[in-house]
């Protein structure tokens, strides 16, 4: 039997292409954390300092205003809770939740009237 190196090399190249396709379908089929996450992320408490607790809720922002995760995430905030220095101060100055909690898009929160509409 008489086997050409061109034989040889053509099926190695055919092996490998194959082992490079299957392991392309595998991932593609691979189940994501991400998909696998309650859609809306749940509610989120966050402690800041000399302040009562903020309740975050995702469904209230998502299911009940329509909003797409896109539209805070990641331009506005990061997926990690902890992540970044959330201050009254910065919100006010329109970083965070003032992006829209502006007195436009959200209610307004500069209005101490509003306080207690995130802090519980």
């Amino acid at each position: 039997m008489n086997i050409s190196n061109d034989s040889i090399r053509g099926e190695a190249e055919l092996m490998k292409n194959t082992g490079i396709t299957l392991m392309v379908i595998a991932c593609l089929m691979a189940p994501l954390p991400v998909f696998a996450q309650k859609v809306g992320g749940g509610d989120l408490t966050f402690a800041p300092a000399n302040a009562s607790p903020v309740v975050f809720s995702h469904d209230k922002h998502v299911n009940g205003k329509g909003l797409k995760c896109s539209g805070c995430h990641y331009e506005i905030f990061r997926m990690a809770q902890g992540s970044y220095k959330m201050e009254m101060s910065k919100i006010k100055k329109g970083d965070f939740c003032g992006k829209c909690h502006n007195g436009q898009k959200g209610f307004d929160v500069k209005d101490a009237n509003n306080c207690s509409r995130c802090h519980k």
